[in-house]
């Protein structure tokens, strides 16, 4: 039987004797060298080495050097320093885009290090040319988070919760080894089996009580500085959830546009909740894009009265589903819903139709709220059943409640619109993941947006490659230059 066969080993065969042959012409490498050619790196805020006066050393590699090969290694999911160094001597494109350049995997991640900060720039660089190509929509946006692992083990992040626990665990075994200590120096009889020895029950006891000091040690830190929680390894991660499961690391927050579905800005934080994050990251889009007003979609996690009201005022309209099973709904009493409320004299008319007018002002977490209450009406209410378990019912009202009205109104005359926010946007997170493969490789939240900058940027190239192609996008270099700009 005949089989296609290899090349003979002993055989010699060349390269081609350009460089410039190495790579075809409809390759995106070649996309990526003209793109960081057109940058000015300076302007942008990278690094430059200090020239030695005497001329002493080797020259040092340039910025854009050090630049493309980052881009280059994120957009193929090579991201370890060591594998870039490997990958500078092996791989043809990279033979071509760096010129047969090899640095060094010291250099390679001190570039990330020193320049952690300017990735961000990068990207919004990109996503200029996106826009002056009219990639960017405008119009609907949808913003989310993901959370992606930390260099940090879960056994190497503590909260006050866990530490309490481990303490008493730690007691409770103390206790039973100085029992069984007590019981050994006191029987007379032989020890059975198996049994640890006075010496061994010792050393045990030692361990637990060297292991208590350190709990203590944490817990006393974690007191002194104000916190809950603390992680040794990478100590600005946090443990959150994600997908069920506990991990410890970083929450991603992102704003897509619905036009081709790329990532208009991004952040990295550590608290695990999304609440309080949909104003600020709104508003950012909306300086990125420099638009006046859009409709944002996100999902509950991100329901914040403020955040809403605030939104409104920047011309960004947000679209987030209703709150669900409020305290009289889990008890299965009516709904705030139920009740109706009459702006022209400011009062709620309840299920049975009678009159619930503002009773008290207070203050609640920063917000002022008014209730509403009729203790006469409940009194011999038939639904009052229905209604409360209380005397009376009382029904709160926000002062700028007619804000998430509004809201709830626009979504029921739109509802297609927050039902598009999971076809913008997490296909988004898909691929971050697929490009940061088991997580974040650098440790803090500076050097963890340096990651995010340059996954987000492969993101979009691939968007744009796929919308646009690769001759459309060179030739938007070469009509169009960007003005520097920074993170």
């Amino acid at each position: 039987m005949n089989f296609i066969s290899g090349w003979d080993r002993q055989q010699m065969h060349l390269l081609p004797e350009r460089i410039e042959d190495y790579v075809g012409a409809d390759n995106a490498v070649r996309f990526l060298d003209a793109w960081v050619e057109m940058l000015d790196l300076r302007a942008l805020g990278f690094v430059f080495p200090k020239a030695d006066e005497r001329g002493r050393g080797a020259p040092a590699y340039s910025p854009g050097v050090l630049l493309r090969l980052y881009l280059y290694g994120y957009f193929h999911q090579i991201r370890s320093s060591r594998r870039l160094e490997a990958e500078c001597g092996r791989n043809l494109e990279l033979l071509w885009l760096l010129g047969k350049l090899t640095p060094d995997f010291k250099t390679i991640a001190d570039f990330r290090k020193n320049n952690a900060e300017v990735f961000r720039a990068v990207l919004r660089q990109f996503n200029q040319l996106c826009r002056q190509e009219n990639l960017f929509g405008g119009q609907l946006l949808a913003i989310d988070g993901t959370k992606v692992k930390a260099v940090n083990a879960a056994d190497r992040n503590w909260t006050q919760t866990k530490l309490d626990k481990q303490a008493a665990r730690l007691e409770t075994r103390l206790g039973e080894y100085l029992s069984a200590l007590d019981k050994a120096d006191r029987d007379e009889v032989p020890r059975p089996a198996g049994a640890p020895t006075a010496a061994q029950l010792q050393e045990k006891i030692a361990r637990l009580r060297q292991r208590q000091k350190e709990v203590g040690t944490m817990r006393a830190e974690m007191e002194k500085a104000g916190v809950s929680e603390i992680s040794a390894t990478d100590s600005e991660s946090r443990a959150m959830r994600s997908k069920g499961r506990h991990v410890v690391g970083y929450n991603v927050q992102g704003v897509a546009d619905a036009k081709h579905h790329l990532l208009v800005s991004m952040e990295v934080i550590n608290a695990a909740s999304d609440q309080g994050q949909l104003a600020p990251m709104a508003q950012a889009a909306k300086e990125e894009l420099k638009i006046q007003s859009a409709d944002v979609v996100a999902d509950g996690g991100y329901v914040k009265s403020q955040d809403i009201k605030d939104c409104q005022d920047a011309g960004l309209e947000p679209h987030l589903p209703p709150v669900q099973n409020s305290p009289s709904e889990r008890a299965g009493l009516y709904g705030k819903e139920d009740f109706r409320y009459e702006p022209a004299s400011d009062v709620y008319h309840c299920p049975a139709k009678a009159q619930l007018s503002r009773s008290r002002q207070m203050e609640d977490k920063g917000r002022v709220v008014f209730h509403y209450t009729n203790e006469k009406a409940c009194l011999n209410c038939a639904l009052r059943n229905c209604c409360t378990k209380a005397s009376h019912r009382t029904v709160s009202r926000w002062e700028h409640e007619e804000r998430l009205e509004r809201m709830v109104a626009k979504v029921k005359a739109a509802p297609e619109k927050l039902a598009r926010r999971k076809t913008i946007i997490e296909h988004c997170w898909g691929t971050l993941h697929w490009l940061l493969p088991g997580g974040f490789l650098v440790k803090g939240l500076k050097k963890v947006r340096a990651e995010v900058s340059l996954a987000a940027w492969a993101y979009n190239l691939k968007r744009a490659l796929a919308v646009l192609g690769l001759e459309k996008l060179l030739a938007a270099i070469q009509k169009k230059t960007l003005p520097a700009g920074v993170g």
